[in-house]
């Protein structure tokens, strides 16, 4: 007990640092956990509480950065810095923030629960789907990432073929030859996650970080107690926001960017006659109901079928997998320590991170105001680092160049990083997936399996309502 309380400790501890760094996140907290994840390899599922906890933590802490420099600590709290920074810049920060810890952290306990505590009854849903409705849920999930969740769909769907393209370098499984490697007996193996996700997403956004000025608001008024209150006062419109991230939650791919934008939509749809933008609560309380909610309903697609809900979910994925535990298989469905282990991390760091948060916020905020240009070299070491746990040569740099050149091209053309790496991440499915699909299948046969037949109506009703939709998520 006393390993398991120091791992979900140090995870809160880890996540809430990264969180409470500008531009960095769950998703580069993770991707920086490469090379330190195999000291759990001796005990797994600490493994599994550590990584829960980072989530959760981290998810928590990112309000920090966005309420008081305007500048998010990840992408999916940008919503939250509408209102919240031009509130910290009236001196009301403990307001701001108080508000906004204490909307994710019940929505995180309330649909954490839902997901974590229920998994074992989530896992039936494996037991009635076949080879056909799972190659139709992965189309669906890139059919959502693709279409729902950036207005350039085109570029995202070069986005998705050039991340399968990556994701398929390495060995032909039907004929054990070498494949798309030009030659280079360090591809054989495939391109390795590390340098793929933190070429993508860590060193770009780590990069902006250093060049985006901000400013740094300071707390005047003391009224925590206040922000604890509105949310109480506004609890429909926090409840409707865990609802809003929940759903795009289970959706896969989409991501938490979306979610908070739709909650902070919502908010303002249910308020016509209010102004947002200036310093509005509700503006914080909608979309911060959407972050918890949705890190934890994302767990489903991502453990369950090995579909990441979000980017995040793919780092995650890919760090299960170094402690040896498959998302996806019928022995992750039947492992209960699995999902006891989840839940411990992930209810546990959403308790104890918002104790931390509201105990020690002023703190935090003077951690929040250091000059992002002494902790960037740090963390563009542990990056580095990260990437180079796979061979520690040359080759593993010259990987993490290369995708840090597509990364920043990416985000410069918009063309959809998620995407490209949701791509990657899947290709090995797709391939297996087609190739059985196609081999033991007819069309007459597919057509009369009923939950084949509504997933694939439901790509088609994605297609047809991205043309149709207006002001979508312009996310790369």
């Amino acid at each position: 007990m006393i390993e398991m309380v120091a791992a979900l400790m140090g995870g809160v501890l880890y996540g809430l640092i990264i969180g409470i760094v500008p531009s960095a996140g769950a998703t580069t907290g993770l991707i920086a956990l490469f090379g330190v994840i195999s000291y759990f390899a001796h005990e797994p599922y600490l493994g599994v509480i550590f990584l829960m906890a980072v989530v959760a933590a981290s998810t928590t802490g990112d309000s920090f950065t966005a309420i008081l420099l305007g500048i998010p600590g990840a992408n999916s709290a940008a919503a939250t810095m509408v209102d919240g920074f031009p509130l910290a810049k009236q001196g009301r920060a403990s307001y701001a923030i108080s508000a906004a810890v204490t909307t994710s952290t019940v929505n995180g306990l309330i649909w954490g629960c839902l997901v974590f505590l229920l998994f074992p009854w989530y896992t039936n849903l494996i037991m009635i789907l076949g080879i056909p409705e799972l190659w139709a849920f992965t189309m669906l999930a890139l059919a959502t990432v693709g279409f729902l969740s950036t207005k350039n769909w085109i570029r995202s769907i070069l986005a998705i073929a050039f991340g399968i393209f990556i994701g398929m370098v390495g060995t032909d499984p039907e004929t054990n030859e070498a494949r798309y490697t030009l030659g280079w007996f360090y591809l054989e193996d495939g391109i390795q996650i590390m340098a793929v996700a933190a070429g993508l997403f860590a060193i770009p956004e780590l990069t902006k970080g250093l060049f985006t000025k901000s400013q740094t608001a300071s707390i005047v008024k003391d009224e925590v107690l206040v922000g604890m209150k509105a949310v109480w006062e506004n609890r429909w419109l926090a409840m409707r926001g865990g609802f809003i991230g929940a759903f795009i939650g289970l959706l896969p791919g989409l991501g938490g960017q979306m979610a908070d934008w739709m909650a902070y939509g919502s908010a303002i749809a249910a308020n016509p006659k209010e102004e947002f933008g200036k310093g509005n609560i509700k503006g914080v309380i909608g979309p911060e109901g959407a972050n918890n909610s949705q890190k934890a309903t994302s767990m489903i697609t991502t453990v369950l079928f090995g579909i990441p809900g979000a980017k995040f979910a793919a780092i995650l994925m890919s760090l299960f997998m170094y402690l040896n535990f498959e998302m996806g298989t019928p022995v992750i469905a039947e492992d209960t320590k699995f999902f006891a282990s989840m839940t411990f991390g992930f209810l546990g760091a959403t308790v104890i991170v918002a104790i931390l948060c509201i105990v020690l916020i002023r703190p935090i905020c003077y951690i929040t105001s250091v000059p992002y240009i002494y902790y960037f070299p740090f963390l563009i070491a542990l990056v580095v680092y990260t990437s180079m746990q796979y061979t520690g040569g040359w080759e593993d740099l010259a990987m993490l160049a290369i995708f840090s050149i597509i990364g920043f091209t990416c985000k410069y053309f918009k063309f959809s990083r998620p995407a490209m790496l949701i791509g990657y991440i899947l290709a090995e499915k797709i391939e297996g997936l087609t190739l059985q699909l196609t081999g033991l299948y007819t069309l007459e046969t597919l057509i009369i399996r009923p939950i084949f037949m509504i997933l694939v109506i439901s790509i088609i009703v994605i297609f047809i309502y991205s043309f149709m939709r207006k002001g979508k998520i312009d996310y790369a």
